[in-house]
């Protein structure tokens, strides 16, 4: 999707770099490919002091001087918030014909010019016996991309990639998971104050969604409901110990919200598609949160399993194994930036 910033051509590399720029951290990991074989070559990270495009660009300055990327060329994502996503039933027809019929879908389905958008799409499913397809459009302003673009480059970077946060999941499943390429997998990551939503099956994504709740909801109704600074909220969110069982019934509200939108997600896609979701995998900082894993097999009637972003990688000398291994369930996003420049 948006495959390559300002509708430029590369061929593949051999190492790539991910950039997640969050609302709270900014993440950079470089990849090297060899074969089918991945090495993570470096990692950094940093905090975003503020919420101005010059503060995200200095915490991407600061992870990148950390990480000693040796390249400038990097991949990097936005929201899918403000970001249209239409799934399309289309008639059977040649791949000349799909690119004609979908400039149509475009202008129809796009509440703005054409344009100002920047726009892809992907074949989900073709049924023979039906004679039609299943079609993924995703389109968003280019303005969007283009401010995105400008704090990468204000950092010194050239940005590659410019993608949705949620597509990319798939990247990470795909090269850790491979015996599972037949089963039908709901990938969530639960960030600071996003969750991307994206159900995968055979590496194709075939539903994904950004809702907006994440670790700072949570910290916010520890604060409210135990009547403790910020600061404390988060501590206790982290690390309950005692407080455990206090904390989750206190945050009940929020899980329950998100287990709602879990619940449409998966209705929605299974009623499209007809297929069930059969597994559920979570990464992103806010999946830490103690009981979460068990919480939402109970209440999703599936089994729920940590994200395992490094499960086949091998790591270069100079990366830290035991920082890499203790932080990997945040670099799901960076990780799968990093991973989209090979496919």
């Amino acid at each position: 999707m948006f495959q390559k910033y300002l509708e430029r051509k590369f061929s593949k590399p051999e190492i790539s770099v991910g950039l997640d720029i969050g609302s709270y951290s900014v993440k950079v990991v470089e990849i090297k490919k060899d074969k089918d074989s991945y090495t993570f070559k470096a990692l950094g990270v940093s905090t975003v002091n503020g919420n101005q495009p010059r503060d995200f660009t200095e915490a991407i300055k600061k992870a990148c001087e950390e990480a000693r990327i040796s390249t400038k060329k990097v991949n990097a994502s936005v929201f899918s918030q403000g970001t249209i996503i239409r799934y399309l039933l289309l008639p059977s027809m040649s791949r000349e014909e799909l690119n004609r019929a979908m400039n149509f879908e475009i202008e129809r389905y796009i509440p703005f010019g054409k344009e100002e958008v920047a726009s892809d799409y992907q074949v989900l499913r073709e049924d023979a016996g039906k004679k039609n397809m299943q079609i993924l459009l995703v389109a968003t302003k280019k303005k969007i991309i283009e401010e995105r673009a400008k704090i990468i480059e204000d950092a010194g970077l050239d940005p590659q990639v410019v993608t949705i946060d949620s597509l990319i999941l798939k990247n990470v499943f795909g090269v850790n998971y491979p015996e599972k390429k037949d089963t039908t997998v709901g990938l969530l990551n639960l960030g600071t104050k996003i969750t991307n939503i994206n159900i995968v099956r055979d590496n194709f994504s075939y539903f994904m969604r950004d809702i907006q709740l994440g670790g700072e909801n949570i910290t916010h109704l520890i604060k409210e409901k135990l009547d403790i600074p910020d600061l404390e909220a988060e501590r206790l969110k982290q690390e309950p110990s005692e407080k455990e069982d206090e904390i989750f019934k206190a945050i009940e509200p929020i899980l329950g919200n998100l287990l709602n939108e879990i619940y449409l997600s998966f209705d929605y896609y299974e009623s499209e598609f007809g297929m069930a979701v059969d597994e559920v995998f979570v990464s992103g900082g806010t999946a830490q949160l103690k009981k979460l894993v068990s919480f939402l097999s109970d209440n999703l009637g599936r089994e729920v399993n940590t994200l395992d972003v490094i499960k086949n990688f091998s790591f270069d000398r100079n990366v830290s194994q035991e920082r890499l291994k203790s932080m990997s369930i945040c670099l799901a996003v960076a990780t799968g930036l990093a991973l989209e420049a090979f496919n």
